[in-house]
C-alpha cells in the first residue's frame, strides 16, 4: 500500500477515533503490519500449489452440485471485472454458473463481457438499479444451481474456492445449509494480500456483534427458499441480515478454514474507509435488533467507533435468583456492599472457602457465581451483566475479561489445543487493545472458562454432572465445560465485564495424570480444534499468531 493511500486512511481513522484512541490504534496497527508481513512472506503455505490445483481439476466427487455464483454489478471498473471473471472461470471445480445482474446505466459491464465466450456466464441487464439487495435478488432468479454463492463485483475468488466448498458438502453429514470460508484483502489490482481473517466455527454471540462470516458464503437453494431473498431495507448490511435470518430459520453452518476470497481494498470500498458508508452500519444495527426480537430477546444495540462492531446490552426482564459464593468472608462483604441488583434479581451472598460442589448443593438459587480468592469484578452492575446473558436458556455459563494489576489481559476465556494443552485467550494485551479481528473487544462463545470467576445455571451444572473435584486446574475447567457444552449449553466470555485479579496467576500446564485421563475422554473433540480458534493460527499461546503449515511464524 503506497504512502498516499496509508496517509489518507490514517487521517480518516484519526477523525473517527480521536487523538487518544488513535494513538492506541496506531500502536496496534503496527502490530498488525508485522502480522501482514508474516502472512505475505508465507503465502505459499496458505494457498494450493499448481500441482494441487491440477489434482483438484481431475477430482471426481460423488456429489457434484451446480453452484450459481451471484454477482450484482454496477458500473464496475473494467480491470476489476476482468479479474473477477477470470477468478471464477478458472475454478478447479467447473460445474458452475456465473449470474451477473447488471444495474449499470452505461455499457461498462457488457463491453467487458463481449470478450468472454463461456456458456457458464449468464447476463441480465436490469431495467433500473434497485440497490444491492434487489439487484442480487434478480441474480437469484437467474440461478439454477442447487447451491448459490455471493461474490461482490470488485472482489476475487481463489481458484480452489468452489472445490473446497464441494469437498465440504461431500464430507459433512448431514450436508450444511450454509458454508463460509476464511478471507483476506487485496490492495487495488496489485496482487498484494493482507489482513487475513482466520475465523472460528459458528459462534452465536460473535455473529450477533459482528458479521465475521461475511465471505465466501455458499448456501443451499432450500434455505434461500425458506428464508427468502435479501431485504433492501438493510442495504449495506444485507448479507449480515440474511445470515441472521437464515439462522432464525434453522440453518446449519459449516466453516471451511481456508482463505478462499480476496476482498479488494480501493478508495470507494468499505474495506478502505468504513465511514464512507455509515448507512450500512446503521442497517446492521437494525438487522441485529430484528434478529434478537425474533429470538424473544430484548436488547439494546449500539454502534461503536469501530464500524461493523456492535455493542449489545441485554435488557434484564426475567426474575432470577442467584447465589454468590465468595472464597473469603471479607470478600463476601465487599461483594455484597458493592453490588447493585435490579428488581428482577434476588441475590444471596455466601462464604464458600472451598468453592466446591458441596457448597453449591447447600444453596437453593437457580444461578451460582463462583468468586475465587483475589477476584474483584469492576462496577456495581457486574452481577446484572452476567445474569443478562443467562436469561437465554441456551447459555450455561458466562465469565468476563480478567485483568492483572497493570490492566493487561490475563484471559478472556481459554482455548484447548489439539494436544489438550490449555492457553488463556488474549493474554498480555493491554486492556484497550481490540485484538485480532477485534476479537478481544467482543463477547463470544468459548470452550473453557475459569472456575474462579464464573456464573452458571444450576440446571447446566446438574446436567453436566457437576465439577470433577479430583481434577486440578485447568483440567477440571476443561472437563466441566466440555461436559456442559455436550449437554447443549453454550459458554460465553463477556469482554466488556472486567475482573481485576489480585493474586498471582498459576500455571496453565495440565497435570500429566489429568491430561492422560482427559485425553481418553475428549481427544476426539480436541482433534477438531478449539471452537474459538482456527487451524491457521498457532495453538501455542492463545494469542492468534499466524502459523505456517505445522510451524510457528
Amino acid at each position: 500500500m503506497d504512502f498516499k493511500t496509508q496517509a489518507s486512511m490514517g487521517f480518516a481513522l484519526l477523525k473517527q477515533y480521536g487523538l487518544r484512541d488513535f494513538y492506541y490504534r496506531f500502536r496496534e496497527w503496527c502490530d498488525f503490519q508485522t502480522r501482514n508481513r508474516r502472512y505475505r512472506k508465507c503465502l505459499d503455505s496458505y494457498f494450493p500449489s499448481e500441482e494441487e490445483l491440477l489434482a483438484q481439476r481431475q477430482k471426481k466427487w460423488e456429489y457434484e452440485p451446480l453452484i450459481s455464483i451471484i454477482v450484482p454489478t454496477y458500473e464496475t471498473d473494467r480491470t476489476f471485472l476482468r479479474q473477477l471473471l477470470d477468478s471464477v472461470l478458472c475454478q478447479t471445480y467447473g460445474k458452475l454458473e456465473l449470474c451477473l445482474a447488471d444495474g449499470s446505466r452505461t455499457d461498462a459491464v457488457v463491453n467487458v463481457l463481449k470478450s468472454y465466450q463461456d456458456d457458464r456466464i449468464s447476463y441480465q441487464r436490469l431495467e433500473k438499479n434497485e440497490g444491492i439487495s434487489e439487484n442480487t435478488n434478480r441474480g437469484f432468479e437467474m440461478a439454477t444451481g442447487e447451491y448459490l454463492a455471493l461474490l461482490d463485483h470488485d472482489d476475487l475468488l481463489t481458484p480452489n474456492a468452489l472445490y473446497e466448498m464441494v469437498k465440504a458438502l461431500n464430507e459433512a453429514n448431514p450436508r450444511p445449509d450454509m458454508l463460509y470460508s476464511d478471507e483476506d484483502k487485496m490492495v487495488g489490482d496489485s496482487g498484494i494480500y493482507c489482513d487475513p481473517s482466520f475465523k472460528p466455527d459458528y459462534n452465536e454471540e460473535l455473529l450477533r456483534r459482528n458479521n465475521y462470516i461475511c465471505h465466501f458464503l455458499v448456501f443451499s437453494r432450500e434455505i434461500l427458499t425458506k428464508a427468502g431473498g435479501l431485504d433492501g431495507a438493510y442495504d449495506g448490511a444485507q448479507d449480515h441480515e440474511f445470515v441472521l435470518r437464515c439462522k432464525s430459520k434453522g440453518a446449519s453452518f459449516y466453516h471451511v478454514p481456508k482463505v478462499l476470497y480476496h476482498w479488494r481494498i480501493h478508495p470507494s470500498s468499505t474495506a478502505y474507509d468504513p465511514g464512507s458508508k455509515r448507512y450500512a452500519y446503521e442497517n446492521g444495527k437494525k438487522a441485529i435488533h430484528a434478529y434478537l426480537k425474533g429470538q424473544g430477546v430484548e436488547g439494546k444495540v449500539a454502534l461503536t467507533k469501530d464500524l461493523g462492531i456492535y455493542r449489545i446490552k441485554y435488557v434484564r426482564n426475567k426474575r432470577m435468583s442467584v447465589a454468590v459464593l465468595a472464597a473469603g468472608e471479607k470478600q463476601r462483604k465487599w461483594l455484597k456492599d458493592r453490588t447493585k441488583v435490579s428488581k428482577w434479581t434476588k441475590a444471596s451472598y455466601y462464604y464458600a472457602p472451598n468453592q466446591n460442589n458441596r457448597e453449591i448443593e447447600e444453596t437453593k438459587e437457580d444461578y451460582i457465581v463462583m468468586v475465587g480468592e483475589g477476584m474483584e469484578p469492576e462496577g456495581e452492575n457486574w452481577l446484572e451483566e452476567l445474569l443478562s446473558f443467562c436469561q437465554e436458556k441456551r447459555i450455561g455459563a458466562v465469565s468476563g475479561c480478567i485483568l492483572n494489576r497493570k490492566r493487561k489481559i490475563l484471559m478472556s476465556g481459554m482455548m484447548v489445543s489439539k494436544e489438550g494443552n490449555v492457553y488463556p485467550l488474549f493474554e498480555g494485551l493491554p486492556e484497550i487493545y481490540r485484538g485480532y479481528c477485534h476479537r478481544a473487544d467482543l463477547s463470544e462463545n468459548v470452550s473453557t472458562l475459569p472456575l474462579d470467576f464464573v456464573m452458571f445455571s444450576r440446571e447446566a451444572w446438574e446436567a453436566a454432572g457437576r465439577i470433577s473435584e479430583s481434577l486440578s486446574f485447568p483440567a477440571r475447567e476443561v472437563d466441566f465445560f466440555a461436559r456442559m457444552r455436550g449437554c447443549g449449553y453454550e459458554t460465553v466470555a463477556d469482554s466488556k465485564l472486567k475482573i481485576l485479579c489480585k493474586k498471582k496467576q498459576g500455571s496453565y500446564e495440565m497435570n500429566p495424570k489429568d491430561l492422560s485421563r482427559l485425553k481418553k475422554k475428549w481427544e476426539g473433540e480436541w482433534k477438531h480444534g478449539d471452537l474459538a480458534y482456527n487451524p491457521n493460527l498457532w495453538e501455542g499461546d492463545g494469542r492468534f499468531t499466524f502459523r505456517k503449515k505445522g510451524k510457528t511464524l
